[in-house]
């Protein structure tokens, strides 16, 4: 049983890049510079032009996506084309800096299933990264990623909002959309059967209690295994009809705790180590009584992150924008996680 000390051990260990045998059928495709995953420290005027170019792909995504998803709806053949470039500006954005990560672990922007497919995506991604897959291999995972639920458009919208418990009808209906985003995807993008075989796993679990098929362990591809973690990951991270919203460091523990037989060990400490266990834009408490929050990760320390402080003590705002590093001070550390209205 793997828990959350266990996992967060050696995060500094690499591991070998790929994500395995890719799927039958799936097209060459043309080769792309390597991504160094590795963000220099840049200026006060590049980080901003980093933060405007994250937005602008943000929301070209919210563009893009809902064209898809209704030729999906009506039967009407698309393309990859506008999505690749999307993912393209995504594994970009996150080789540079996390503004991109920001968005997707708080964000509430676009409609459900759309706001799903980008944050899951963004999330794959800097898993991806962080298990060293190559260039090709991120595009093909966040292409994959932001195609995933399609089939959830075709579910009435009353039966995805509705904010009470679900009758097993509707279970079982809200079950069928990775059957029917494959069969979409596959009827309408014909160039596409490779990501309708990772649509269609998506919800297979390691342990084997996952559907529609009830694969297990590698038997799912890793780029469905990636996908899955990053999926349920954002939806705990997001607030929905029936609960509320899981804050970051709940959410991986949730995942550590509650999830550990259905995805794998090497993958979940993967997320750990990309997201920490207070991953970005997460507000936290001091023992100092100042309220701050989370602007890098560490991690050969992930309960310890570098914070910039917003109030003091006395709950007003700090003359002076402050930063510190918690790998660099014994006596400050983090408390607890506050709400962002707190």
């Amino acid at each position: 049983m793997a828990r959350l000390n266990e996992l967060v051990r050696n995060e500094g260990s690499s591991q070998e890049g790929g994500a395995g045998p890719r799927p039958q059928g799936e097209p060459n495709k043309a080769s792309f510079k390597h991504v160094d995953t590795t963000a220099a420290q840049v200026s006060v005027e590049r980080q901003a032009q980093l933060v405007l170019d994250a937005d602008l792909w943000h929301a070209q995504a919210e563009m893009e996506l809902p064209p898809i998803l209704g030729a999906v709806r009506s039967g009407q053949t698309f393309s990859l084309g506008s999505v690749t470039q999307v993912v393209d500006g995504f594994v970009n954005s996150l080789a540079q800096g996390d503004r991109l990560l920001v968005q997707a672990i708080s964000g509430e922007r676009g409609g459900l299933v759309v706001t799903n497919l980008i944050n899951t995506a963004i999330i794959a991604i800097k898993i991806g990264m962080g298990l060293q897959y190559s260039r090709p291999d991120l595009m093909r995972l966040g292409v994959a990623a932001i195609l995933h639920d399609v089939g959830m458009c075709l579910i009435p919208e009353e039966i995805l909002n509705k904010p009470g418990p679900l009758s097993s009808e509707e279970r079982t209906l809200i079950k069928r959309h990775p059957e029917l985003g494959a069969q979409a995807i596959r009827g309408l993008c014909p160039d596409a059967n490779w990501i309708a075989e990772v649509v269609i796993q998506e919800h297979e679990r390691v342990g084997g209690q996952g559907y529609p098929r009830g694969l297990k362990g590698e038997e799912i591809h890793e780029f469905a295994q990636v996908i899955g973690l990053a999926d349920t990951f954002e939806a705990l991270l997001h607030t929905r009809p029936y609960r509320k919203r899981f804050l970051p460091h709940e959410a991986v523990r949730e995942l550590v705790t509650k999830e550990k037989t259905s995805f794998s060990t090497r993958t979940l400490k993967c997320l750990i180590q990309q997201f920490s266990v207070f991953p970005l834009g997460t507000h936290v408490r001091l023992n100092t009584g100042e309220t701050a929050e989370v602007v890098e990760l560490n991690p050969q320390y992930p309960l310890r992150p570098v914070v910039k402080v917003h109030k003091e003590a006395h709950g007003l705002s700090p003359k002076e924008t402050r930063t510190l590093d918690l790998s660099k001070s014994s006596l400050v550390h983090v408390t607890e996680v506050v709400q962002d209205d707190q």
